[in-house]
């Protein structure tokens, strides 16, 4: 299981999440790593444990489960299956709050939705010269693919490589649109050393 969290534009980063030590980030990340792998393998560990004392049970006639009725049974079942909504649920929350990596890019929220305001004003009248030319002086499609190269880079060295590689080609198409915009630096047609090296 994946732990997503989606944080509004308008949502404040926490000062207490500010300035934070490395030590305690790295610490805090070990934390979130220890309880996703609780969510990922809880199910797999009880039913590997209920089927061990089962197995028992069958085999030696005693144990916990030697005398258990059908309707006992179904209890159990019933209690396990609850256990592990519980477990699951409050690891998922100590997760949110731990997570240190919880409000990292939430600046995107808010430059896209600045993004779709001066949409708004190019409908309401404004120069659409003027703002082809901010878009082009202003290198956001030159980060935004520095950024998207970077964040492939991350993947393929956790070893996904299936979403680096959309990312880097992600990243020659900002960089087509960025040299189709006039913007002459790293909106330049890669050569092939440079697209080896993207790849």
């Amino acid at each position: 299981m994946t732990d997503v969290l989606v944080h509004p534009a308008e949502t404040a980063r926490p000062k207490s999440l500010e300035n934070r030590p490395v030590r305690a980030a790295r610490a805090r990340r070990a934390g979130v790593k220890a309880l996703s792998a609780v969510i990922r393998y809880d199910g797999i560990v009880m039913v590997a444990g209920t089927f061990t004392v089962g197995f028992d049970a069958v085999v030696n006639h005693g144990g916990p489960l030697a005398n258990l009725s059908a309707m006992g049974a179904v209890l159990a079942a019933l209690a396990l299956i609850g256990a592990l909504h519980v477990i699951d649920a409050a690891a998922s929350e100590l997760i949110s709050l731990i997570n240190p990596d919880r409000w990292d890019g939430d600046s995107t929220y808010a430059l896209a939705e600045e993004l779709g305001l001066i949409g708004d004003d190019i409908d309401s009248g404004a120069d659409p010269t003027e703002i082809q030319h901010s878009l082009c002086t202003s290198g956001l499609l030159e980060a935004t693919g520095a950024l998207t190269r970077r964040l492939a880079v991350a993947l393929a060295e956790r070893g996904e490589e299936d979403q680096a590689q959309r990312l880097y080609a992600a990243t020659l198409h900002l960089r087509t649109a960025d040299r189709v915009l006039g913007h002459g630096q790293a909106g330049d047609e890669p050569a092939d050393d440079a697209r080896e090296d993207l790849q």
